[in-house]
């Protein structure tokens, strides 16, 4: 017998023995009889927008999701090769040498550095168990982490990953290449799941210069709260030191309704201006995080994992990693 069932959510999931109702001979009653072993299953995440980003990306229409792909000339970090200045280029990329050996204006032509480092640090603290839609703030954050490891392992970078406020010791796995590291890192969080533990930055900075000795690009995945200033200015601090810091805040969407919708009563005036003093609260939460050196992405759930992989092209583009 065969049948086929749809997960509903993410994690270890384990099937008991079949049970069997068997009828007596005469169909006076029923009988329970279990038949075969248990067995366990492991449900992944949802990586249906890696494949779509694979296929995208393959015939070269990324802007569909709305990633942002702008090619750079001469403004990179790597030299890739020498060939004729075109209309556009910068000054500073004209080769001088080759173009008087040539007497045609020859410029240097620069491609992005690879072989950079990337550590994704997803918090799993009680906050990212809140829901705007089916998924949890901590699955789209999930998400997001496994498309930008999907891209930036196609961009020939190293990957890692590092939990915060996990149940138990943190999971850390050190940076890696090739694409089929995304496999180890699903295997890795998969049954994550939100706890009950506040988000400890300072502990998960100290955790990640004692393990990452080179410059690397720490993403950290998160949702902000004004009450985070002390812990999170330390840990700021303590990683800038080092590495390049991108701090992603998931926005709970329903602040953004409530802002749009009509105020026609006494409550939704209450409703109107609660939400917009909470988020003029963590609009001052994230001055004071770009003041200490970290980039800034303050976003709703949905928007995250575009969000995430634009901000790192950017960064790639820039040569700042």
């Amino acid at each position: 017998m065969r049948y086929r069932a749809r997960p509903l959510a993410r994690g270890a999931v384990e099937f008991g023995a079949t049970e069997l109702r068997l009828a007596s001979p005469l169909g006076l009653w029923q009988v329970a009889r279990r038949a075969g072993a248990g067995a366990a299953a492991r449900v992944f995440p949802n990586f249906r927008a890696l494949v779509r980003y694979t296929l995208l990306a393959t015939g070269n229409r990324l802007s569909q999701i709305g990633v942002l792909q702008v090619r750079r000339r001469g403004e990179g970090m790597e030299f890739h090769q020498l060939r004729e200045y075109r209309q556009g280029d910068s000054a500073r990329a004209i080769d001088w040498k080759a173009t008087a050996r040539t007497a045609r204006l020859i410029a240097r032509e620069y491609e992005d550095e690879r072989d950079q480092r990337v550590l994704l640090v997803i918090d799993c603290g009680r906050r990212m168990a809140a829901k705007d839609d089916a998924l949890s703030h901590f699955d789209h954050a999930l998400n997001a982490a496994l498309l930008l490891a999907h891209v930036a392992l196609r961009q020939g970078d190293a990957v890692g990953v590092l939990t915060m406020g996990a149940p138990g010791a943190a999971r850390y796995l050190a940076p890696r290449k090739s694409v089929a590291a995304v496999n180890t890192i699903l295997e890795s969080v998969y049954d994550l799941e939100p706890s009950l533990a506040m988000p400890d930055y300072l502990r998960a900075a100290q955790d990640i210069m004692v393990r990452m000795r080179r410059r690397a690009l720490v993403v950290l995945l998160t949702n902000l709260r004004d009450e985070d200033d002390d812990t999170l200015s330390a840990a700021l601090a303590l990683l800038r030191k080092r590495h390049l810091v991108v701090l992603a805040s998931l926005r709970e969407a329903i602040l953004g309704r409530a802002l749009a919708a009509r105020v026609d009563s006494f409550d939704r005036a209450l409703t109107h201006a609660a939400a917009a003093e909470y988020l003029a609260q963590r609009e001052r939460a994230f001055r004071r995080v770009g003041a200490a050196g970290a980039a800034c992405l303050d976003v709703e759930p949905q928007r995250l994992a575009i969000s995430l992989v634009n901000h790192y092209l950017g960064l790639k583009r820039l040569g700042r990693l």
